[in-house]
């Protein structure tokens, strides 16, 4: 065992806010439970310290907020000379710049309270995927992934996106598109298949309800998704509340996944409240865990992420 610190980056601040210290304490608790968690700072860096295995540097290196990992000697902070071992070129998450996006740092956080929960996943879904980053996420960290937009312009920014990095980056891909078909008869949602260093990625066009039918069925590890704020998009029917569509969902979304299989949800506390978007999903059979990480977005957005998990 060695002793740590974890330096905070100037991204969590941007991601997390005011809040940036107590998120990154909750999400490096949630993956080193009994370790002891202490905060330093040294000028305008902050770190948090903890001791820890060789072992589990990867999984540090990967925290949504760590800009690097150092090894706490008598002589000072030595950086450690190893990487997050990503998949992907960084460029295929945070090159792509458009209103309305889901902040980047904010994803990995999904997935990794995710994968704190459930470590042995290999599939994840997100049922609001807009232009695929929770999904390109998901690749980098070598999960196979889908997801299902409703704006049919989604899919043609994407594609435009994957087809810009893949050529400059030099990336052996395939990349692929069409219809899912019901019954063997007509395409019920256009599809676009995206595969690369070894990991999967499927997007359809259609409505999150219907996810079980557009996915054909397949079941995953992990649901991460950020729901509509009611500030820059609304929700269904033109509503400032996603309720009402999160309540049809709920159902297909339960079923999306695989026993034992883990979601994260990152919504406005504001709209709904927590207690309100926990009983959509406690009524379908979804258990509530108990991590917690708001922080404050803006004056009307007080953002937040529901963890729950499917039973056995």
């Amino acid at each position: 065992m060695a002793r740590y610190a974890l330096l905070i980056s100037p991204r969590a601040d941007a991601a997390y806010f005011a809040q940036s210290q107590e998120v990154a304490r909750a999400e490096l608790a949630a993956h080193m439970p009994t370790a002891e968690i202490e905060s330093i700072s040294h000028g305008d860096m902050h770190f948090l310290t903890l001791e820890a295995k060789a072992i589990q540097l990867t999984t540090l290196l990967r925290l949504s907020f760590v800009q690097g990992v150092f090894e706490l000697t008598d002589g000072g902070l030595t950086p450690v000379n190893q990487t997050a071992e990503f998949a992907l070129h960084p460029d295929f998450i945070w090159g792509e710049k458009y209103r309305g996006k889901t902040n980047e740092t904010l994803t990995q956080l999904l997935i990794n309270l995710c994968l704190a929960e459930h470590p042995l996943a290999q599939t994840l879904v997100d049922p609001m995927c807009g232009r695929a980053t929770t999904l390109l996420w998901g690749m980098r960290y070598g999960l196979k992934t889908a997801g299902i937009e409703q704006d049919p312009q989604a899919m043609i920014d994407l594609q435009r996106g994957l087809k810009k990095w893949t050529k400059l980056h030099r990336t052996k891909h395939k990349l692929d598109q069409g219809w899912v078909h019901k019954n063997n008869k007509h395409g019920i949602g256009k599809s676009l298949d995206f595969s690369a260093d070894g990991a999967f990625m499927r997007v359809v066009t259609g409505d999150t309800a219907d996810v079980c039918t557009l996915l054909q069925n397949r079941k995953f590890d992990i649901l991460a998704t950020d729901i509509p704020y009611g500030i820059q998009h609304l929700g269904g029917k033109n509503t400032r509340s996603p309720l009402e569509t999160l309540k049809a969902a709920a159902p297909a979304w339960l079923a999306s996944l695989k026993a034992g299989g883990v979601a994260a949800i990152a919504f406005n506390s504001y709209l709904p409240k927590r207690d309100t978007l926990s009983e959509v999903f406690t009524d379908c059979g979804l258990e509530v865990l108990s991590t917690q990480v708001e922080h404050r977005m803006s004056e009307s957005i007080l953002r937040d992420v529901l963890l729950m998990r499917k039973s056995l």
